[in-house]
């Protein structure tokens, strides 16, 4: 069953929507905020720690109030906002990323078939099956698109990408963290 649903995802995965979400993440001098839901939120944190990994500026939307807040509040023309957003959806989502857009700002919306309303604000939608054997929707559809946007990234940002990670290893072994 996942693997039919992670076959039709990718097969019907709009090619210019893969190309979009692949080129505003590997533009440098954007800077990119993820968010998740409930269980999604992992999937930010997955796709996120890969972004920090390969290029700068690579921040989680913060939890508290006033945190979240002053993110928000400086989001500009330079920023894309990643969301995460499956059925029961979060109002939060269609109410960070309609702001987000207004300022100019760009939205990548990963979500289901059936379309988060945050779609209404993309400039990027990324739909995946969420068909499973149990009473959960499953979420693997959605990893291998964001395994396939990492991948593209890769090799858009190509050397850069590679000394990005050099340097971040670097640092890590020079603080004793590996």
């Amino acid at each position: 069953m996942f693997t039919a649903a992670v076959a039709q995802t990718l097969a019907e995965t709009p090619p210019h929507d893969l190309e979009n979400a692949i080129t505003l993440l590997s533009d440098r001098r954007k800077r990119i905020t993820l968010v998740g839901a409930r269980f999604t939120n992992l999937l930010a944190q997955y796709l996120g720690l890969h972004l920090m990994q390969l290029r700068d500026d690579v921040r989680f939307l913060p939890d508290r109030d006033a945190e979240r807040t002053a993110v928000l509040a400086a989001l500009t023309r330079r920023d894309v906002l990643v969301v995460f957003d499956y059925r029961r959806y979060e109002h939060d989502k269609l109410a960070i990323a309609q702001p987000t857009q207004e300022h100019g700002g760009k939205v990548i919306v990963f979500t289901d078939t059936w379309l988060s309303p945050t779609a209404s604000h993309a400039a990027v939608v990324l739909p995946g099956q969420v068909t499973a054997p149990s009473p959960y929707d499953s979420l693997v559809p959605t990893l291998a698109i964001v395994e396939t946007v990492v991948a593209g990234i890769i090799t858009t940002l190509g050397g850069e990408a590679h000394q990005h990670m050099k340097h971040g290893e670097d640092t890590a072994r020079r603080i004793g963290l590996v």
